[in-house]
């Protein structure tokens, strides 16, 4: 059956939301392989939160609040290069390998970028191939 002009549209959309949402799964294990960070179970998966999908505006992205401290860093590596030092109490308290860690402060984290990789490289690509799969349906009189 045949797609009208709009239907492959809505259909590019959705092939682009999953291609993308893949993609940005791929980059963000990546991205997680590449540094050491251990996700807690408290803080959730980021590879389980990473959703894109199709809307009548375009493609929705969301991201749980903290892949922005991957993809940018923290402290002296992030946006404000300064250590990170408590801020109500005298030391800093995590745990990590079992053990509970204590520190004034921290250097904090260095970046390990996921989304502007898949933007900047990726996306036409997927764009380019969801438009080509849908309008490959469409029968133009």
């Amino acid at each position: 059956m045949a797609l009208s002009v709009n239907e492959a549209i809505e259909k590019a959309k959705e092939i682009i939301a999953i291609d993308l949402q893949d993609a940005l799964k791929v980059s963000a294990a990546q991205a997680l392989g590449s540094h050491v960070v251990r996700e807690s179970s408290n803080t959730g998966s980021l590879l389980r939160n990473i959703r894109a999908k199709a809307t009548p505006n375009g493609i929705e992205v969301s991201f749980p609040f903290y892949a922005q401290y991957l993809e940018y860093g923290t402290g002296i590596y992030g946006p404000k290069g300064e250590v990170i030092r408590p801020k109500t109490a005298k030391v800093l308290s995590w745990e990590s390998g079992g053990k509970r860690r204590y520190a004034s402060y921290v250097k904090g984290m260095t970046p390990a970028p996921f989304i502007r990789p898949v933007m900047h490289q990726k996306f036409i690509k997927i764009v380019v191939n969801a438009l080509n799969e849908a309008f490959s349906e469409v029968e133009l009189n």
